[in-house]
């Protein structure tokens, strides 16, 4: 049976290998292996991985590209619009003069050149950023038939789409050009004007958004300047403002500028709350304006729908059911590419994802000589749940490592962190230890069975709460015995598990809420700040070594320190 490989070159550099039942062999971003947060390079250690393992099977190869000829047409296209609407774009033959390079080269080819000579005989199959994106998530959302969106900053000219995904496969029905549907370059735009890193750190304006009410004139004031932006303009102007604003310290730099200047009388979190509503806006009114009335399932991807609580709205509009491809950024493109071909052929149909621990694992003697090597004495304990909960209950942080690694920006209970879930100061004083500097809290675990007692409006959601990607409103219940994992909204982001999952992480809460009657722990990613989630147990050891936590459960060893914890 053959195998299908996926390579996507870009910001979150990743691969996948998928076989021709859908079923993922290995899904895995650069970043995790070179340690380079969103990696924006070739993914040399990803690829390799993937032909030391599976090369003598690979059949198929695919790149997350348009096709040369292909491309400028689209430019061509995107001229075109952009006078007919009156939008800012550079003209035509500076675009070839500024992609020429681009159009001779073939970086797939030259970058993975000496790698991809061992899949010889094998040419790329180019796939469209966007089609990715859909296939992504249409094809693990387990609908018979799906409204499907895709939003981002910009992939292959397009920054959103919609389509049909049914039996017959995708059928995209709009598309939108990235300076006429602009949602996720302003959202980045915001981002940098507050100071924080526009493609990190759009979280933390999410969560800033909920500390101030909506402002109708810091709305229209900001909606304002950003509509401005994107009308026609001399052409240098308009790549000094939307391509490298936020992709260079000086852009970034004169963002913070322009939101001194222009926006004096609004505080930070005002602005962040105009965005995160100018966002809400605009994506349900294109909902609104596509949505027919069978349209009662609706799959999601495309970095955008990292915002958990835009997806919470989307859900609020009616529909019966809702997925969000749980790697929803580019980190999902490889993924997507195969999902979509292979749908296409009819060779799959849209199947559940029950998890995404799609990554590398590693044995029990590896992770002792990790051990060994750092210096470190490890005990190894009879019960290995029991020691977790014990911490636990004592008001101890413990790092949890074991099985494949996830795929995806969520640590998901393979690669987490875990404390009680009671404690209302732990969002600082555990992101000063880890170095974060965080608006949105600690998002929780929860047992599936108490989901109800716990959360309003989870109908229809709980498979994306598998893989916190939607947030909901919590129930008096959970504000009072969960006081550390609820925003100042009343809302949280939670992952729930059940018997189907790991084993050790459901064994963990299931003795938890035996023991103290709370059935949802904290569980954050196990990294360091500005560090990608870790993947080895060389990586692990040294972020508990860094962060000072008090235990981790490490396969089957406990390492821990003799102080800390803080009561219940």
């Amino acid at each position: 049976m053959g195998l299908r490989l996926a390579i996507h070159v870009g910001h979150d550099s990743n691969v996948a290998v998928v076989d021709e039942q859908g079923q993922v062999l290995l899904a895995i971003g650069e970043e995790r292996l070179n340690r380079i947060k969103m990696y924006p390079g070739f993914p040399k250690l990803a690829l390799q991985l993937a032909l030391d393992r599976y090369q003598k099977d690979i059949t198929g190869i695919y790149a997350i590209r348009l096709p040369r000829h292909l491309r400028l047409l689209r430019e061509l296209a995107f001229q075109l619009n952009s006078r007919k609407k009156g939008l800012s774009a550079p003209s035509f033959s500076s675009l070839l003069r500024r992609y020429a390079g681009r159009l001779r080269s073939r970086t797939l080819e030259t970058e993975g050149g000496e790698q991809l000579t061992l899949l010889r005989g094998k040419e790329p199959v180019s796939i469209e950023h966007h089609l990715a994106h859909a296939a992504s998530a249409f094809y693990q959302s387990g609908f018979d038939q799906a409204l499907i969106m895709t939003l981002d900053g910009e992939g292959d000219g397009y920054s959103a789409g919609f389509y049909r995904g049914s039996s017959r496969g995708i059928q995209r029905t709009h598309s939108f050009f990235f300076n006429e549907v602009t949602i996720g370059r302003d959202y980045e735009k915001v981002t940098a004007m507050l100071g924080f890193h526009p493609l990190r750190h759009p979280g933390k304006v999410t969560g800033l958004a909920a500390f101030a009410e909506p402002d109708e004139r810091c709305i229209a004031a900001l909606d304002e300047y950003l509509a401005g932006t994107w009308k026609v303009q001399p052409d240098e102007a308009y790549f000094t403002q939307h391509s490298y604003q936020v992709i260079t310290d000086e852009g970034r730099q004169d963002l913070m500028r322009v939101r001194k200047n222009l926006f004096p009388e609004f505080s930070n979190a005002q602005l962040a709350s105009a965005i995160q509503t100018i966002t809400e806006r605009r994506v349900l009114d294109m909902i609104r304006s596509v949505r027919r009335p069978e349209d009662t399932a609706i799959a999601l991807a495309g970095g955008v729908f990292a915002n958990v609580k835009l997806n919470k709205r989307i859900k609020e509009l009616g529909f019966n059911q809702i997925f969000i491809q749980p790697a929803m950024s580019d980190q999902g493109l490889a993924l997507g590419a195969i999902l979509y071909d292979l749908g296409q052929q009819h060779l799959i149909r849209p199947t559940p994802v029950n998890n995404v621990f799609y990554g590398l694992e590693y044995s029990q003697d590896e992770i002792r000589s990790a051990i060994e090597l750092a210096g470190l004495v490890a005990a190894v304990p009879d019960d290995p749940v029991d020691s977790v909960v014990q911490r636990l209950t004592q008001g101890k942080v413990v790092a949890l490592f074991h099985g494949k690694m996830e795929f995806g920006p969520r640590a998901l209970g393979h690669r987490s962190i875990l404390y009680h879930t009671s404690d209302p100061t732990v969002n600082d004083w555990l992101n000063k230890q880890l170095k974060r500097t965080e608006f949105m809290p600690f998002a929780p675990v929860t047992l599936t069975n108490q989901a109800a007692a716990c959360y309003h409006g989870i109908d229809g959601a709980e498979h994306p709460a598998r893989f916190m990607t939607i947030t909901f409103d919590c129930t008096e219940q959970m504000k009072r015995q969960s006081p550390a994992v609820v925003h100042v909204d009343g809302t949280a982001r939670p992952q729930l598990i059940d018997d189907g999952d790991t084993p050790v992480y459901v064994e963990i809460l299931k003795r938890y809420f035996k023991l103290t009657g709370i059935p949802s722990l904290v569980n954050t990613s196990f990294n360091m700040h500005e560090e990608p989630i870790v993947c080895s147990p060389n990586d692990a050891i040294r972020a508990f070594q860094k962060s000072e936590l008090d235990a981790m459960l490490i396969g089957d060893f406990l390492l821990e320190r003799k102080s800390g914890g803080r009561s219940l």
